[in-house]
């Protein structure tokens, strides 16, 4: 009798267990180390931009990455592409306009291709995101990995690594026609980032 009613409450106690171990509660990270990269592959020249300033916080779950949400920017007067005069003309009220429309914002809407992470191991997943350039905010679906890991007595960190393509006409900059053969119209944008839970507010930049 005493065995099996030990034995009873053995099972009870890993019933009642059970979701806490599987269940985690979602916890909010921040950007410490990011770079985002901006690529245009035109007929006579492929031009790349790039920025380490990238800033943004993301709620994430591990055991439901589904609920994941974030935003990430970076300061248009950030970018360079190897030459400073198409640098000040990209930032000119005639291109990006930095001075009225200061940063590219990327937000995650939704993320899926997986339901849960385990730790230390690359997961692929898409991602649903709200992408403005130019004050003008368009739908993205972007591919990319999450590799989460955590710390023992220490802070948790997340690596996020996606890839999508915009058109800069969907958002109001227009290419124009002397320089179509330089400048592509569709541009490919890549975010690859570190996150880490209960940072402070400032960030590193990676170079």
């Amino acid at each position: 009798m005493i065995r099996k009613t030990s034995k009873v409450a053995f099972i009870l106690a890993v019933c009642l267990a059970t979701p806490a171990i599987s269940q985690a509660d979602a916890t909010e990270f921040r950007v410490h180390n990011g770079k985002a990269t901006f690529v245009s592959d035109a007929p006579l020249e492929t031009m790349t931009g790039t920025t380490a300033e990238v800033t943004g916080t993301v709620t994430f779950d591990p055991a439901d990455i589904s609920t994941t949400k974030g935003t990430f920017k970076v300061p248009v007067v950030s970018m360079r592409t190897g030459n400073d005069l198409r640098d000040e003309h990209l930032q000119s009220d005639s291109w990006l306009d930095a001075k009225k429309n200061p940063h590219i914002i990327f937000e995650i809407m939704e993320v899926s291709g997986a339901e849960s992470l385990k730790p230390k191991k690359n997961t692929k997943v898409k991602v649903k995101g709200k992408f403005t350039v130019h004050g003008v905010t368009k739908i993205v679906e972007a591919k990319g990995t999450v590799k989460w890991t955590p710390a023992d007595g220490g802070k948790d960190d997340l690596r996020i690594k996606v890839k999508f393509t915009a058109k800069l006409e969907d958002h109001g900059v227009s290419v124009p026609s002397i320089v179509r053969l330089k400048m592509a119209n569709e541009i490919t944008v890549s975010i690859d980032l570190r996150a880490r839970a209960d940072v402070a507010a400032a960030h590193s930049v990676s170079r």
